[in-house]
């Protein structure tokens, strides 16, 4: 793909759009054979530096590496469906990490997030194999939207997994975890994240200045991003971000990358239009249909000799549409 340096008259695009973070995260380029495991490691080394910050920021061991199980196809996307645009990844032990990037929230995101884990959990076994094959799946979910209420205490980073009712000491099991990353609250002044992870998303003081910016993820689609010292600084302190940095920007100067990605959207504003209209529409029919319920009982209450202000007072309806049935 045709790349140019100077992308600063280009609109940027957001990181956290699931195709832009698919390529990033999940793209594994093999110029050259021989080169084949030296590109390997180069292009998972970014995502494994995020999933150990993740990682870690919950309590749980750094990832030592990760193999891209699923790698960004350019053909994947001509069809421009509202199919899952997930990374894919196992570590060294067996584990599946799902990563996704999530822009819009909905009613039902916390079953849809359970649903695409138990697919990858299940997705494991084929026929006749035994469920001790079965290894854990982790699934991480950036989320750029307020996922739980902001009077409830959730923290920036929520971590579930089963545990016991009666008795929450004990073991829970290691096959389910689900983390839940609210990017927007990465932007108040209380944030307290693993050091690791605040250089991926989080906020950060300035040495000079009492002043905190939210910081890769959630601020690099900005237009006025790298004019911000310190996403400079953590791009100069992190090998790792910066190589992401760099995928980023093939993205952005990539005509035809870019190209699908306005498709994308399109599609999906068409999608989210068309169930507007159906609500608008639903809303509008119930309205009609209240007001027909409305309409015959003002017809019984009329024939049953009631005043004409004594049935609008009791229906709603205008005087002068009761005078006409």
């Amino acid at each position: 793909m045709e790349t140019h340096k100077n992308t600063a008259d280009r609109q940027a695009v957001p990181l956290t759009s699931d195709l832009v973070f698919k390529y990033v995260f999940g793209t594994r380029h093999v110029p050259d054979r021989r080169e084949e495991r030296a590109d390997t490691e180069h292009s998972t080394r970014y995502l494994r530096s995020l999933l150990s910050a993740i990682q870690e920021d919950a309590g749980y061991p750094a990832v030592a590496s990760v193999r891209i199980a699923n790698p960004f196809n350019l053909k994947d996307t001509d069809d421009g469906k509202l199919s899952v645009v997930d990374v894919r990844a196992t570590d060294v032990c067996g584990t599946t990490f799902t990563i996704e990037a999530q822009s819009a929230n909905h009613q039902a995101f916390g079953s849809r997030a359970l649903y695409y884990w138990a697919r990858t959990y299940g997705a494991q076994l084929r026929e006749g194999d035994f469920y001790t094959r079965l290894a854990p799946v982790v699934g991480i979910n950036l989320l750029d939207f307020r996922f739980f209420p902001e009077g409830s205490g959730a923290p920036l980073h929520t971590t579930f997994v089963p545990s016991c009712v009666q008795k929450p000491t004990l073991p829970p099991s290691p096959d389910l975890v689900l983390h839940f990353l609210e990017l927007p609250q990465y932007n108040q002044h209380n944030a307290r994240t693993s050091t690791a992870l605040e250089q991926w998303m989080s906020i950060r003081r300035l040495k000079t200045q009492f002043l905190y910016r939210r910081q890769f993820i959630t601020r690099r689609g900005r237009p006025d991003a790298m004019e911000d010292p310190v996403m400079k600084q953590i791009l100069e302190e992190s090998p790792e971000i910066a190589e992401a940095d760099h995928r980023y920007e093939e993205f952005v100067a990539d005509e035809q990358l870019r190209s699908r990605l306005d498709a994308r959207d399109k599609f999906i504003r068409t999608q989210a239009q068309l169930m507007h209209d159906a609500e608008q529409k639903g809303l509008e029919k119930g309205r009609e249909e209240e007001r027909e319920k409305r309409r015959e009982t003002a017809r019984k209450m009329k024939q049953d000799g009631l005043s004409t202000t004594d049935i609008a007072r009791y229906t709603d309806l205008p005087e002068e549409e009761i005078q006409e049935l």
